[in-house]
C-alpha cells in the first residue's frame, strides 16, 4: 500500500505552518549579559582617584587582557590589563599610578556566558569633569552588523538548518521507512544535512575570532585569534561538534553496509546519543547556559532541539519524497504521523518554558521591545496555522472541484509571505535584548545617575559660566551630590560660595543640600537623604563675588 504523488499537496500545504511553529517555539538565540553596576558609577565625580574599577554583569563573562580598558582624558590606557573576578558577577581591573584630575573612560568588550559578544563604555571623573580626547570613547560596535556579523548569522542559521535536517532525516529513515524499500533519496538528504552542519560549523569556527573582536574582515585570517578561539568554551564545543560529526559518519557507513540483525536497533540507540550530544553543543554555549535554572534549561533545550529536528526535518524529508518519488509507503506516513504528534507536544512544552525564562513576567511581555516582538510573532504564527488548516481542507476538496487550483496557490502564497514576515521578526528577536535583561538594565544603578547642567551669568565681572550637577545614584535614600563650575572656556571656576536646596512637587522642602568645597570648581556632599521619589526642583545659588550671585532652578527626577 502506497501514498501517491497526488497526496503530496496536503503535506506541502502544512509545511509552512510546521516551520513557523518551530520558529515560534524556539527561544531566542542569545540572552546577552547586561552591565548592572559599576564602581565608580557612570557619570560619578569622585574626590579621590580609585585604585580599581569594578563592573557587575547579569551573568558570567569571559575575561581577556582587553576585556576592560580604562582610558585617561588624553585617551591613554591606565589600567593594568589584568581583569579578575571580584565575586557575585563582578569583575575588577586595577589602575596604574595616581590618576590626575579629569574624566576617564571605561570601555568593555566581553563575551557573555551565552557566547554573545557585548560592548559598551561610560565615563567617571576624578576631582572634576574635563574634556576627553576625540578617540578616547571607542565606538560601541553592534556585533551582528557588518560583513562579519552577517556572515556569522548566516553560518549560525545554516548550522541550525543542517542539524534539523540531519536529525529529522536520520530518524525518519531509521524509524519510519520500511525495510527493503528504496532509500537513495533519503540517504542523500541525510548526507546533505550532515554536510551543511559540518561546513557551517567550520565557518563559525573561522569567523568566531573576528565576530567577538573588532568585527574587521582582516581578523578572519588572523591565526592568533583562531588559536584563542580554541581556548574558549564556544571553541571547545565547536571542536566537540566536529568530533561527533566524524563519529556519526563512521556509524552511518557501518549501518549502511551491515546486514546483521539488530543493526537498526544499534543505529537507533547510537544515533540518538550522538544527536543528543550534538544538541548539547548548542545548549551548553548559548542562551540555555545563562540566566535562571541553567541545570534545567540546558537539558530542556537539548530536548527542544531534538524534537524540532525530528518533526520539521522529518516533514521536510517526507515532503521531498512525496514530490520526487512515484509513491511513498503508507506505513512510513503512519509511523511519522505518530512520531510528529509526540514531537509537537514536546516542542510546545519546552517552548513555553524557554519563553518564560526569557520574558519572566506578564509586564515584561507588554512593556519591553522583546515582549512586543514575541507577541507579534505569536499572532503571526496563529494566523499562519489557520491558513494552513484552511489550505489543507481545500486540498482535500480539490478533487471534487469545490476548490480551484488557482485559489489553492493563492492560499499557499499567502502562507509563504506570512512565513517570511515571521522569520524576519524572529531574526530581529535573536538580536534583541531579552525582556529579563532589558528589565535588569532599566533598574540598574549604572544608568540611574541624574545629571543636569545650567549656564549662568551673575552680572558681575567673571560672572559667566556653567554648573554641572550630578546626583548619584538618583534614587530615594542616600545620594552623593556633585557640582562642578566652569567658565565659558571650560576652565574650572573657583567661586566663593555655592548653596543648594531641593523642593518636591508634593510640597516637601526646601531641603538644604550641605555642599562643601572639595577642590577648585568642585563642590560635593555625600549621604544626602532624598525622602521620596518623584520630581524635585533643585535651586542652586552661585555667588561669584561679594555682591554678585544668581539662583538657578532645574527639575530632578528621583526614582
Amino acid at each position: 500500500m502506497t501514498v501517491t504523488v497526488s497526496r503530496a499537496r496536503r503535506w506541502v500545504a502544512v509545511l509552512p505552518a510546521g516551520l513557523a511553529l518551530l520558529v515560534a517555539g524556539a527561544s531566542p538565540a542569545d540572552a546577552h549579559a547586561v552591565l548592572t553596576g559599576s564602581t565608580p558609577v557612570r557619570g560619578a565625580v569622585v574626590a579621590d582617584a580609585p585604585s580599581r574599577v569594578v563592573l557587575t554583569f547579569t551573568e558570567e563573562i569571559a575575561l581577556t587582557s582587553d576585556a576592560v580598558r580604562v582610558l585617561d582624558p588624553a585617551g591613554r590606557r591606565v589600567d593594568d590589563a589584568r581583569p579578575v573576578e571580584a565575586g557575585s558577577g563582578s569583575y575588577a581591573v586595577g589602575l596604574r599610578g595616581r590618576l590626575p584630575r579629569g574624566t576617564y573612560t571605561v570601555a568593555y568588550r566581553v563575551v557573555s556566558a551565552d557566547s554573545h559578544p557585548v560592548a559598551g563604555a561610560f565615563t567617571f571623573s576624578v576631582g572634576a569633569p574635563s574634556a576627553t580626547s576625540a578617540g578616547a570613547v571607542p565606538a560601541v560596535r553592534d556585533p551582528d552588523s557588518g560583513p562579519v556579523g552577517w556572515a556569522y548569522a548566516t553560518a549560525r542559521f545554516g548550522a541550525y538548518a543542517g542539524m534539523v535536517l540531519l536529525t529529522g532525516a536520520a530518524c525518519f529513515l531509521v524509524v519510519c521507512w520500511p525495510q527493503g524499500r528504496d532509500r537513495n533519496l533519503l540517504r542523500r538528504t541525510v548526507a546533505a544535512g550532515w554536510t551543511a552542519l559540518l561546513a557551517c560549523t567550520l565557518a563559525l569556527l573561522v569567523l568566531r575570532g573576528a565576530y567577538t573582536g573588532s568585527g574587521d574582515l582582516g581578523e578572519v585570517t588572523d591565526v592568533t585569534r583562531l588559536g584563542a578561539v580554541w581556548g574558549t568554551r564556544t571553541g571547545v564545543l565547536f571542536g566537540v561538534r566536529l568530533g561527533l560529526l566524524a563519529a556519526g559518519a563512521v556509524m552511518w557507513i557501518w549501518w549502511q553496509r551491515t546486514a546483521a540483525t539488530g543493526a537498526t536497533r544499534v543505529a537507533l540507540v547510537g544515533g540518538s546519543l550522538l544527536e543528543a550530544a550534538l544538541a548539547w553543543t548548542w545548549a551548553g554555549a548559548e542562551h540555555a547556559s545563562a540566566g535562571p535554572q541553567t541545570a534545567v534549561a540546558v537539558p530542556v533545550d537539548v530536548v527542544h532541539l531534538l524534537a524540532a529536528g525530528t518533526w520539521i526535518g522529518g516533514l521536510c524529508l517526507l515532503t521531498t519524497a512525496l514530490l520526487r518519488l512515484d509513491s511513498v509507503p503508507a506505513e512510513a506516513v503512519a509511523r511519522f504521523s505518530r512520531v510528529a504528534l509526540v514531537s509537537v507536544g514536546v516542542l510546545v512544552a519546552t517552548g513555553l518554558y524557554q519563553s518564560w525564562r526569557q520574558v519572566g513576567s506578564l509586564p515584561a511581555l507588554t512593556e519591553t521591545r522583546f515582549g512586543l516582538l514575541l507577541l507579534a510573532k505569536s499572532a503571526g504564527v496563529a494566523l499562519l496555522l489557520c491558513l494552513g488548516y484552511v489550505s489543507r481542507r481545500g486540498t482535500a476538496r480539490l478533487g471534487s472541484g469545490q476548490v480551484s487550483v488557482r485559489m489553492l496557490r493563492r492560499w499557499v502564497a499567502t502562507e509563504a509571505v506570512l512565513g517570511v514576515a515571521i522569520l524576519a521578526v524572529t531574526t530581529v528577536l535573536t538580536t534583541t535584548k531579552p525582556a529579563r535583561s532589558e528589565q535588569a538594565a532599566t533598574t540598574s544603578p549604572v544608568v540611574a545617575v541624574v545629571s543636569v547642567e545650567a549656564s549662568f551669568d551673575s552680572g558681575g565681572p567673571g560672572g559667566e559660566g556653567r554648573a554641572d550637577i550630578v546626583v548619584d545614584p538618583g534614587r530615594v535614600g542616600a545620594n552623593a551630590v556633585h557640582v562642578t563650575v566652569t567658565d565659558p572656556s571650560g576652565t574650572l571656576l573657583d567661586v566663593p560660595e555655592i548653596r543648594a536646596a531641593l523642593t518636591s512637587s508634593g510640597g516637601i522642602g526646601p531641603l538644604p543640600v550641605p555642599l562643601r568645597r572639595a577642590s577648585e570648581g568642585h563642590w560635593t556632599v555625600s549621604g544626602f537623604q532624598v525622602p521620596t521619589p518623584g520630581t524635585w526642583e533643585l535651586a542652586l545659588t552661585v555667588r561669584t563675588s561679594d555682591i554678585d550671585q544668581i539662583t538657578l532652578r532645574r527639575p530632578l527626577d528621583v526614582r
